[in-house]
């Protein structure tokens, strides 16, 4: 049976959920069909990686995005001009 793969979203829900639940841990990993060894791992890592919600991205990463942003614009702007011509051409061959 291939693994299952988890999304960062359904990890936090699970574990904040499973924090919730009413009848316990090992009862909400059985009907969520995940162990409970699974649950604390990801309960372990939201933990030690809290602190990274609240941290701000730096300036120089910022204008970097940005920058990096710029550069795909213009890329895809090139490959719209550069496929519409080769569009053309093979119009043009085809008549």
């Amino acid at each position: 049976m291939p693994k299952q793969k988890y999304t960062a979203g359904c990890k936090v829900r699970t574990v904040l959920e499973g924090l919730k639940s009413p009848d316990g841990i090992a009862a909400y990993c059985r009907r969520q069909g995940i162990s409970e060894v699974q649950f604390y791992q990801w309960q372990k890592q939201i933990i030690q990686n809290a602190d990274a919600v609240f941290a701000k991205v730096p300036k120089a990463a910022e204008r970097k995005i940005a920058s990096l942003e710029e550069t795909i614009k213009r890329k895809d702007q090139i490959i719209a001009v550069v496929t519409e011509e080769a569009l053309e051409l093979k119009k043009k061959i085809v008549t």
